[in-house]
């Protein structure tokens, strides 16, 4: 595996996690107790926590890329592996 490839299959799978942990652990403004100001929706996240997301999103992705990379290096995963399960 290629540093090109290693930096797609870490963007990808990082933008991946990323959406996956955007959800977790929201509380909207209505019910954290916050003053909603004019203008905002009542839904919309009181703390989104975006840093440790982007963290956790890193990390994830950083543990999926050393595995692919893992995997590719020693050629436990070929196209021919792929080619006999695939079809």
């Amino acid at each position: 595996m290629g540093i090109v490839s290693a930096f797609v299959v870490f963007s990808v799978t990082w933008f991946l996690a990323l959406y996956c942990l955007l959800p977790v652990r929201i509380r909207s403004q209505e019910e954290a107790g916050d003053v909603v100001p004019e203008g905002s929706m009542t839904g919309a996240p009181s703390n989104p926590n975006l840093r440790i997301k982007m963290i956790g999103a890193t990390v994830i992705s950083g543990v999926i890329t050393a595995v692919a990379w893992y995997l590719i290096t020693n050629r436990i995963v070929t196209l021919a592996t792929l080619e006999g399960v695939l079809g």
